[in-house]
């Protein structure tokens, strides 16, 4: 479920920009929002990722070094996530609270893309030494 949610989030994080390219010049608040929602889904999908990454890393003995900049990376995106939640999920309304949040969210999902990034980097070259 949380997948095809990611996957739809993804979709629309894509499609946004060329719902509106009739009127490019217009700045759409709605899909601002939007754009926003899909940022925090895409976050939870790779934060889930990130944990069974980091798992698996740590059962292949993947090094510290590695493991470290990794959860270092991690940390730096949990500490993005929990500063965009402070100021809650927005309600649908029109408040500078969606800017803030849109801007540590995208924050949190860019760090944990590189966690995830590391750790799936580490474990490929573990499974090209052992082949």
């Amino acid at each position: 479920m949380k997948r095809v949610a990611a996957l739809l989030a993804v979709l629309m994080v894509a499609l946004v920009p060329f719902a509106g390219a009739a009127g490019a010049t217009t700045w759409s608040y709605k899909n601002f929002i939007k754009q926003s929602v899909a940022w925090y889904y895409l976050y939870q999908d790779k934060e889930r990722t990130f944990n069974e990454l980091y798992n698996l890393s740590v059962q292949m003995n993947v090094s510290n070094e590695t493991l470290t900049l990794a959860l270092e990376l991690y940390n730096n995106a949990t500490a993005q996530y929990d500063q965009a939640l402070t100021y809650g999920i927005p309600k649908d309304t029109r408040t500078l609270s969606w800017v803030v949040f849109s801007v540590h969210i995208r924050k949190a999902y860019i760090y944990a893309s590189r966690a995830v990034d590391v750790l799936e980097q580490a474990l490929k070259e573990l499974e090209s030494q052992n082949a």
